[in-house]
């Protein structure tokens, strides 16, 4: 075999190598889930807080920020005058992280088709594809032919114009030695290639924006807090709320106002337990009423409803926030304009009357419980509907991201969101303001 075949027959190869899919975004969130849940990684906490903090820095495209001191902060809680020189801790846990993934993947994730590879020397993740069993129930990645030695003697330059010479040989031996239905093929592997490739990119840059803001909540190593408002939210408590107390009987339990929840609210917690499940986070649901200080203040809460949950308002009280002003009047003051009056809704007006339902976001650390606080509600059950959807909807969070600051990922923000109301229902989100920093 002479070099301009060994070399055609290579790039033919390589060609069809191409063509083998990358994993989509489900099936790497699916592995990542069983790693952390595995023999293997159950009970090493920070082994499992490194991989996933890795993972999906990698698939929020955040990966190249990601650095030993980064590293040492987000994840080591290390001091923020970490030397890198000085403390080889990151390193020490990285290269552990790689051990512990080899040893997961020569036992129990032996036959798993998606792989999770930290390669040497780096911090951003490779998700592997695995493709053809070889029938020792472990699957493998596809070997280069045998002939590749002799192929990259051919590839190696003999000269100023080998860059010329090798396109030339390649060419002339694609096009003049290779059958008609094989340059058929060919062609038609490009086209697939580069089809799926865009898909998959596109996919990615379409989820990216949605990944970036949930990825501070999700990095979290600790359960994290859901809190739905209920009917004794924004009013005086009785002792007859109070569902711990024992002159409750059964039924004064069932229909105890802080037993209630609206089932638009309890539709907008199923949205953002669905996000945790996808990502293979562990939540707790609470009600607003059960809530405790404590409980904040131990993990990332996401916050369901405005006026029906008081801890959005004793935590959320920024640029934007609900006032009441006057019998069943409510507005979102914006107190960088505190004369704006056109975010308003009247409780007592005809629901079928309610053209329009506004709401407020929020994701921010929290000065008093130093946690990462997700508040999503609405001046209604409309309006929280409408930011539940513009939370887990990666359609509608790009509307926001395409208008954003540079490095908006990484402050925090609020939005003011609007929704149409269409005879009760809710139709989606309108970004309306924004406040970031």
């Amino acid at each position: 075999m002479n070099r301009s075949e060994s070399v055609a027959i290579y790039l033919f190869w390589l060609n069809t190598r191409a063509q083998i899919p990358e994993p989509s975004l489900s099936e790497v969130r699916d592995e990542l889930r069983s790693v952390l849940t595995s023999n293997r990684f159950r009970h090493s906490p920070r082994l499992r807080r490194l991989l996933r903090y890795l993972c999906t820095s990698s698939l929020a495209d955040e990966g190249e920020q990601v650095s030993e001191y980064t590293i040492a902060l987000d994840v080591l809680g290390k001091a923020e005058d970490f030397k890198e020189g000085k403390d080889a801790i990151v390193r020490v846990e990285v290269h552990r992280l790689r051990k512990r993934l080899a040893e997961f993947y020569d036992d129990e994730g032996r036959a798993h088709r998606v792989r999770i590879v930290i390669p040497t020397g780096k911090y951003v993740p490779q998700f592997k594809l695995m493709e053809n069993e070889n029938g020792n129930g472990a699957i493998s990645e596809p070997e280069p032919p045998a002939f590749q030695t002799h192929v990259i003697e051919a590839l190696q330059p003999k000269s100023d114009n080998a860059p010329r010479q090798l396109l030339t040989m390649a060419g002339d031996s694609i096009f003049a030695r290779w059958p008609r239905f094989g340059l058929r093929t060919l062609l038609v592997a490009a086209v697939i290639i580069a089809v799926g490739l865009s898909a998959f990119e596109f996919r990615r840059a379409e989820e990216r924006p949605l990944e970036s803001f949930w990825n501070p909540v999700l990095s979290s190593t600790g359960d994290i807090l859901l809190c739905i408002g209920n009917r004794s939210g924004g009013r005086s408590h009785s002792a007859f709320d109070a569902t711990g107390s024992a002159s409750l009987n059964l039924k004064e339990f069932h229909t105890a106002d802080s037993q209630m929840v609206h089932v638009a609210d309890a539709a907008a917690l199923a949205r953002f337990a669905g996000v945790m499940q996808a990502r293979g986070k562990r939540y707790r649901i609470v009600s607003q009423s059960e809530a405790t200080y404590a409980d904040l203040r131990s993990s990332p809460v996401v916050l369901i409803g405005l006026l029906n949950n008081d801890w959005t308002k004793r935590l959320v009280g920024l640029r934007f926030t609900a006032e009441r002003i006057g019998p069943g009047k409510v507005l979102i003051r914006d107190h960088s304009n505190p004369s704006r009056a056109d975010w308003f809704i009247d409780y007592y007006k005809p629901v079928l009357e309610i053209s329009k339902d506004y709401a407020l976001v929020l994701r921010a650390t929290d000065p008093k419980t130093e946690q990462i606080v997700v508040a999503a509600g609405g001046m209604s059950v409309f309006g929280t509907l409408a930011a539940a959807e513009f939370l887990t909807n990666s359609n509608e969070f790009r509307k926001l991201a395409a208008s954003a600051p540079k490095g908006w990922a990484n402050k925090n923000l609020e939005v003011v969101l609007s929704t149409d109301v269409i005879r009760g229902n809710a139709g989606p989100p309108t970004v309306v303001a924004t406040h970031f920093w």
